[in-house]
């Protein structure tokens, strides 16, 4: 028989020691959860359909030692947005597109360590990064889904990625020179996560990314010669695109410093890698199996994919809060180097139609792939405040897009301009608690007004009402879900 290798008996009375000594001592591990039912009733029938959703976060955590804790966390959904699921599944790192249901899904998991002059996280986690209640221009560690957009919580909205987070505090000696609460935080990425967003026949996926009716082409000049009029039908299929190369230089980095000086709360902000929000190519190929059917005139098919784009660009920003004669102020800003930023779909018909170079293309069955965003420079903003009277409290904040150098129309204006407002009260001994919200987008064109009601029935069990109503331009982010006021209700129980 085989004698044991020489370092499994020190490794053996290691793991005993542990047990007897650092385990021993360590805080019971808390289980716990939410199980919640969601639904809707939509105001405009035509709109796509929502279906109840039930849905359960569980989590399990625990102190192992004053320094040494850890966590885990899965949420499983069951309905909602999805329709037509290929089945159930797991929730991967590699797609943007998963219509899978029941799902199951990795939130939080991650080892902490806490020390006296540093901190080192590892695992799957998500950040908080950035002042302002509304859009962080600072906040972009965390990919998005799209599964509910306008009433999801910000948590909700944000997919845990795996990364290691390190924070440093500088050493009691240089403390007394420099502001209070002075630390450097690193946060390194691995690997990019996709983010998740609707297919198109559910709730959310947006009107702009569809390829509109049918084309109707009077004259098109090809090689000097006039190859309409045509009837070009549109078909459009989602497909996913390969996630970004799993390479350790083709993560993520953000890098933060922060502090407090004379009562204000600041951060200076760097990030480098792939863009949170949700980017698309469009591949196009040209079927002429039916053509010369109609007399006279030329029928084919557009043969169109929507795929995920995802592009990395650079941001240097910072932002601040304090508190100014009872006003809690706070503001925020970004610089952005070739950062994304979307068109609607349709809008690339021209760009095709217009190009005889690419036509010449099609109509040698090949395919042509066009972007529905572009890539431009820009600066992000915005300020807020609110002010507590008498148990209300009020909220607003403007925040701004700033896009340079940009002369092709996008569902954001070149300056865009957004105003946010709120209004909390709570009630019965604060059981119930009430929110209006409001969003106007002024040169966009839409407006956007929520309010709900959530009523603690116990400590564990809580209901929730509300309502949504969407206006405005339907080439704008917002106001292409124009269709989609609905009112809403939510019953939890949380343990």
């Amino acid at each position: 028989m085989k004698r044991p290798a020489r370092w499994l008996p020190p490794l053996v009375s290691l793991l005993v020691a542990l047990q007897h000594g650092v385990l021993a001592h360590a805080a019971t591990p808390r289980i716990g959860g939410r199980v919640e039912g969601y639904g809707i009733v939509r105001f405009d029938q035509s709109s796509p359909r929502q279906r109840p959703l039930a849905r359960i976060d569980l989590f399990a955590e625990q102190a192992v030692t004053r320094s040494l804790r850890w966590k885990l966390a899965t949420t499983g959904r069951w309905g909602g947005t999805i329709e037509n699921a290929s089945g159930a599944g797991l929730i991967d790192f590699g797609h943007s597109f998963q219509n899978v249901d029941p799902s199951l899904q990795l939130d939080e998991a991650w080892v902490e360590w806490l020390g006296d002059d540093f901190d080192l996280r590892a695992g799957n986690q998500r950040f908080s990064w950035g002042k302002l209640d509304g859009v962080k221009p600072n906040d972009q560690l965390n990919p998005l889904r799209y599964y509910d957009p306008l009433v999801d919580e910000e948590a909700d909205q944000k997919i845990a990625v795996p990364a290691l987070a390190a924070s440093y505090y500088f050493p009691s000696s240089w403390r007394d020179r420099l502001p209070e609460e002075s630390r450097l935080t690193l946060v390194w990425q691995p690997i990019a996560v996709p983010w998740l967003f609707p297919e198109e026949d559910e709730r959310w996926f947006p009107p702009a990314a569809e390829t509109g009716p049918p084309l109707d082409i009077p004259s098109l000049i090809v090689d000097d010669r006039d190859i309409c009029p045509c009837v070009v039908d549109v078909q459009q299929e989602l497909r996913n695109s390969s996630a970004p190369a799993r390479r350790f230089d083709n993560g993520n980095v953000g890098f933060r410093v922060s502090g407090r000086s004379s009562g204000v709360d600041w951060s200076a902000v760097y990030f480098d890698g792939y863009d949170p929000a949700a980017s698309f190519s469009v591949p196009v190929a040209l079927d002429l199996s039916d053509a010369g059917v109609t007399p006279g005139v030329l029928t084919a098919t557009a043969l169109t994919q929507l795929r995920p784009a995802y592009r990395r660009y650079r941001s240097l920003g910072a932002d601040a809060s304090a508190v100014l004669g009872g006003f809690t102020t706070r503001f925020e800003a970004a610089w952005r180097w070739r950062r994304p930023y979307p068109r609607e779909v349709s809008s690339l018909t021209a760009e095709i139609v217009g190009d005889e170079q690419r036509v010449a293309k099609l109509l040698r069955g090949k395919t042509v792939t066009l972007d529905a965003f572009e890539e431009r420079d820009a600066v992000e903003w915005g300020m807020g405040a609110d002010y507590l009277i008498d148990g209300w409290l009020p909220l607003i904040e403007l925040y701004q897009i700033v896009l340079l150098h940009n002369d092709t129309p996008l569902l954001i204006r070149n300056v865009d301009t957004r105003i946010t407002t709120s209004l909390q009260k709570t009630w019965l001994a604060e059981s119930l608690k009430t929110e209006l919200v409001g969003l106007w987008g002024i040169e966009s064109g839409y407006e956007m007004v929520r309010a709900q009601a959530t009523y603690a029935i116990t400590d564990q069990i809580a209901a929730q009402l509300g309502v949504l109503g969407i206006w405005g331009d339907a080439r704008s982010l917002v106001g292409e879900f124009k269709d989609n006021g609905q009112a809403y209700g939510r019953l939890s129980y949380s343990f």
